[in-house]
């Protein structure tokens, strides 16, 4: 099994729903609902970020990597 770093986001929320042990009926569910929590996250950070940035923006958090998911949820 490869590390977080070497996987994409999507990948890494599969693997987080098949860790989980959701039954395979409410898989899409759960990864519908750890999305929204990612997205949400990312949200939270850029808001952060921009609450500390000097003009008052901040780029988004880049979903570069499965590590970023792992740290996000």
């Amino acid at each position: 099994m490869s590390n977080a770093l070497g996987i994409s986001p999507s990948v890494m929320i599969n693997r987080m729903v098949d860790q989980s042990g959701t039954p395979q009926n409410a898989s899409l569910l759960k990864v519908a609902e750890l999305r929204l929590k990612l997205m949400n996250a990312v949200d939270d950070e850029q808001h952060k970020a921009a609450q500390l940035s000097p003009t008052g923006e901040a780029d988004a958090l880049p979903l570069s990597s499965g590590a970023v998911v792992d740290k996000l949820i």
